[in-house]
C-alpha cells in the first residue's frame, strides 16, 4: 500500500483536458508584447536595435539577444494556460535557477493588482509546460514574462480547445498611454540571479506603477560605452535610471561617464535621469580593497552629478546606495547578485526615489 501511495505521488498532476497534449497553441505575435524598447530587432523578443550589430561589443550584442525583461500581455477564458518555447541557447548557470534563466512566469491581474500564479519550467532547448490548471473559465487578464538569461526564438501559449486568447481588454492598462522607464545596467539590471522572471527589479516597479520598463542589463558589460548612451537617448521615456557601477572601474567613470550622462540629459532635457550608486555587497565587510575601490567609484560618480547640476542640467538625479537592498546581509545568491528578496528591496527603494 505504502509502495502504491508513493509512486501515485510522483505522477504529474494531470486533469482530463488539462494536459499540454490537449491544449491548442496560438503564436504570441498575435498578443501584446510589451517592456521592448526598440522595434527592428534580430529576434523579435531580442533588446537590441539590428543596427547596433557590428557597431557595439560583441558581448553586448550577444547579451542583447537575450529577452530579459520583455513580457507579453493577453487575455483568455481559459481553465488551462501552458506554454512552448525554442531557446536560442539553453543557457545554464550554478547559482541562479533555471527557471529565471530560461523559464517564463505568469500573473494574472485581480482587483486592479498583478499578482504571480505560476511559471513554466524549461526542460530542454525546445520546452513545453503548464502555468496553471483548473480555473473557473472566466475571461480574465494575463502577463507572462520572458527568461532573463537566454533568448526565445519562438513563442506560443496554450490554452484549452474551446477557449479564446487575444489582446487584453482593460483600457486603463494597455501601457500605450504611458512612457515607459529606461533602465541601463549590470547583471543584476538584467535579473540576476532572480528564482524567475517576473522577480528583476524593473519589472517589479512596472508592475507597481502600471507601465512598461525597458530591460537594457548587460551582464558584466554595462560599461557606458558611448554608442550605448546614443541608443537609449532614441527610446522616449519618462525616466532613465542608470545603475552600472558594479561594472565600471573608477577609471571607466573617469572615461565615460560623464560624455554618456551628458549626451542623454541633452537630448531629454525634461526627463528625469537617475544616477545610482554601486549597491552594498555584503563581501565588502571584510574585503577592504573591495570597500575601497566601490568609495573612490561613488566620489568620481558623485564628481560627475555635481558638475553636470552646476551646468544647468536640472533632470540629473542622484540615488545612494544606503540601505538600498537592507542591511541585513541577507539580499543575495553570492555576496553581489541578488535573490527574490533583494530585488523586491531594491525595488521598492528605487520606488521612492522615481515614483515621485
Amino acid at each position: 500500500m505504502k509502495k502504491l501511495i508513493f509512486l501515485f505521488l510522483l505522477l504529474p498532476l494531470t486533469v482530463t483536458g488539462q494536459n499540454i497534449a490537449s491544449l491548442k497553441f496560438v503564436d504570441a505575435r498575435e498578443l501584446m508584447l510589451i517592456n521592448k524598447g526598440f522595434s527592428d530587432t534580430e529576434l523579435y523578443y531580442s533588446r537590441l536595435p539590428k543596427n547596433l550589430k557590428g557597431n557595439v561589443r560583441q558581448a553586448v550584442w550577444d547579451l542583447g539577444l537575450n529577452s530579459a525583461g520583455i513580457a507579453v500581455r493577453f487575455a483568455t477564458n481559459s481553465k488551462c494556460i501552458g506554454a512552448k518555447w525554442t531557446l536560442l541557447n539553453d543557457f545554464h548557470m550554478s547559482h541562479m535557477p533555471g527557471t529565471g534563466i530560461r523559464g517564463i512566469d505568469l500573473y494574472t491581474l485581480d482587483n486592479g493588482e498583478w499578482k504571480f500564479i505560476g511559471v513554466a519550467k524549461p526542460t530542454k532547448k525546445e520546452s513545453q509546460n503548464i502555468f496553471i490548471r483548473n480555473m473557473d473559465g472566466t475571461m480574465y487578464e494575463y502577463l507572462a514574462y520572458l527568461p532573463l538569461y537566454d533568448g526565445v526564438e519562438q513563442l506560443a501559449f496554450g490554452i484549452d480547445s474551446m477557449a479564446v486568447i487575444q489582446k487584453p481588454q482593460a483600457a486603463d492598462l494597455t501601457t500605450t498611454d504611458k512612457k515607459p522607464i529606461v533602465f541601463y545596467g549590470t547583471s543584476i539590471t538584467q535579473g540576476g540571479c532572480a528564482s524567475r522572471p517576473g522577480m528583476v527589479y524593473s519589472s517589479i516597479i512596472g508592475r507597481k506603477l502600471n507601465c512598461e520598463t525597458i530591460n537594457l542589463g548587460f551582464s558584466g558589460n554595462a560599461r557606458m560605452d558611448f554608442v550605448m548612451s546614443q541608443t537609449i537617448a532614441t527610446i522616449d521615456a519618462s525616466k532613465y535610471v542608470i545603475d552600472c557601477l558594479p561594472n565600471c572601474t573608477a577609471q571607466i567613470l573617469k572615461d565615460s561617464a560623464y560624455r554618456f550622462l551628458q549626451n542623454l540629459v541633452q537630448v531629454h532635457p525634461k526627463t528625469p535621469v537617475y544616477m545610482v550608486e554601486n549597491i552594498y555587497f555584503p563581501h565588502f565587510l571584510r574585503d577592504k580593497k573591495s570597500a575601497t575601490d566601490v568609495a573612490e567609484k561613488h566620489q568620481v560618480w558623485k564628481e560627475v552629478y555635481t558638475k553636470l547640476k552646476k551646468e544647468g542640467y536640472k533632470n540629473v538625479h542622484y540615488i545612494k546606495s544606503d540601505g538600498l537592498i537592507g542591511n541585513d546581509y541577507e539580499a543575495t545568491v553570492d555576496a553581489v547578485h541578488l535573490t527574490d528578496l533583494g530585488f523586491m528591496r531594491l525595488a521598492n527603494g528605487l520606488l521612492k526615489h522615481i515614483k515621485q
